[in-house]
């Protein structure tokens, strides 16, 4: 779709509606494939790689930055995804929406 590859139907039907809501201004600065370096003690760990990233319009101007994954349950339950989720999370302090 525009030129990208998605690993499931499910991603990439989830990319047509975030580029719809970006036309709409309900999100911007849309990105895919976002690296996030998973630092622990000054040491780079690994890195998790986001499906999506954006900015979501909150109140008004102003705007908060997303972190989105498409993962069917199946893939949900991949423990080196989850660690990776968890990783992210306590290193940065940013969450996930799946």
């Amino acid at each position: 779709i525009a030129g990208h590859t998605f690993d499931s139907q499910k991603e990439a039907n989830r990319y047509t509606e975030l580029t719809q809501l970006l036309k709409l201004g309900m999100i911007a600065d849309l990105r895919l494939q976002v690296a996030f370096p998973i630092v622990v003690n000054g040491a780079t760990v690994c890195k998790y790689v986001a499906d999506f990233v954006y900015a979501e319009r909150l109140n008004g101007d102003e705007f908060g930055e997303i972190i989105e994954d498409v993962k069917s349950a199946f893939t949900r339950k991949n423990p080196v995804y989850r660690l990776k989720k968890k990783l992210l999370e306590a290193a940065t302090g940013k969450k996930i929406r799946e």
